[in-house]
Parts: structure tokens; C-alpha cells; sequence
């Protein structure tokens, strides 16, 4: 095979990959996971029964050392547990205390990270 046709085969070979695949890490083990625009959940690495710690869609997500805050959209095809009763529910996730605050409805939310003390610097981004 000639080197230019390979050099071409490699290249269209790479860009028919999905560039909508990726993941970002949210620290302490928690990574975001966006395998299309209606696949998107957080992983948490550390827990072995394999749900989802927010299952998909998650539509906006902030985060830091503390605490990972989030708003998600159910999703049927891709969720294997229960959906919530809501279409949109927000979670908050104490990273070093290892619990999640969620399904919960925006009022709830609300209350909830006034409870916590979740920084006014967690914003979610629509």
C-alpha cells in the first residue's frame, strides 16, 4: 500500500470517531460521562453496583472539592432503574461524605444546598 493511501485511511478512520464521546473528572473517584447528547450521567468510580451515581441526561452539572451539584432530565432509553415521578430533577452529591441528595425537585434542591452550605459559586450553567 502506497504511504499516501494509507496516510488518507488513517485520517478518515479518525474523523468517523464520535467527537461527542468524553469524559471529565469531578474528583474523588466522580466522572462526568457524555457518550451522546441523551447519554450523559455521573460515574462514581468507587461504587461496585454499577448505577450510576446520576443517571442520564444530565443536562448541567458544577462541582468542586466538596460537592458535585446537578440537573438532569430522565432519560428511558437509557436508565435501567426506576424513573423519578418528575421529567427534571437536581441532585447534590457530598463527595467526601459519599452521599447523594437526589432525585429531588427544584424546591427541594434549593433547601437542600442551603442545608449543606453548598457555595453560591456552584452554578448550573443552561
Amino acid at each position: 500500500m502506497k504511504p499516501k493511501y494509507f496516510y488518507y485511511g488513517c485520517l478518515l478512520l479518525l474523523c468517523s470517531c464520535s467527537s461527542s464521546d468524553y469524559t471529565d473528572d469531578l474528583g474523588q473517584g466522580y466522572t462526568f460521562v457524555s457518550e451522546s447528547n441523551a447519554n450523559q450521567f455521573i460515574y462514581d468510580m468507587n461504587d461496585t453496583s454499577g448505577k450510576n451515581a446520576i443517571p442520564c441526561t444530565v443536562e448541567a452539572f458544577a462541582f468542586d472539592e466538596n460537592y458535585i451539584v446537578a440537573k438532569q432530565r430522565n432519560n428511558q432509553d437509557c436508565l435501567k432503574e426506576d424513573l423519578s415521578s418528575v421529567p427534571i430533577s437536581y441532585w447534590i452529591i457530598d463527595k467526601k461524605k459519599k452521599v447523594n441528595y437526589g432525585p429531588i425537585d427544584s424546591l427541594a434542591f434549593i433547601n437542600k444546598r442551603k442545608e449543606l452550605e453548598v457555595p453560591p459559586s456552584l452554578k448550573l450553567k443552561e
